[in-house]
């Protein structure tokens, strides 16, 4: 299952509106999006939440991991791992059902690296890490994704 977060205005994505949100709590389908006044420093945006669940039918075992993946190195503005026209088309035209992210030739997960992500490892837009968004001059990562497909 995944989320879908937005401005409910502008739809822009909850990532692009310059708010912050508060810890565990940017837009996962376990905890949704919170954002309070105390953490952005300013009244937040109004977002939608929509929640996709995986319609697999009648047959789970047919849901299929793809391979891992690594489309962009981390050289340039950091490492970009996406879904649809700009990245990839995992699942032959489907919506990809769920998503999984880690360091690339490792079983490291992207949420335990202590980097700053920009796109959250999400099966709808797939992953971002931008090399300026880390503290030190440090450079991202390099990160892989792999697709459940229906």
């Amino acid at each position: 299952m995944c989320a879908r977060c937005r401005d409910i205005d502008t739809h822009y994505h909850y990532y692009a509106t310059g708010d912050r949100y508060n810890t565990d709590h940017d837009c996962s389908w376990e905890n949704g999006l919170v954002c309070t006044s105390d953490v952005n420093g300013k009244t937040c945006k109004d977002y939608e939440v929509n929640f996709k669940c995986p319609n697999i039918g009648t047959c789970p075992a047919c849901a299929k991991w793809t391979p891992w993946m690594d489309r962009d190195n981390p050289s340039g503005n950091g490492d970009a791992e996406h879904v649809g026209p700009t990245g990839f088309n995992p699942c032959s035209g489907h919506e990809p059902i769920d998503i999984q992210c880690r360091v690339t030739g490792t079983n490291q997960p992207w949420d335990q690296t202590g980097q700053v992500i920009k796109v959250k490892c999400t099966s709808s837009e797939g992953f971002v890490c931008e090399n300026s968004d880390q503290p030190s001059g440090e450079f991202c990562k390099d990160y892989e994704v792999r697709f459940l497909c229906p």
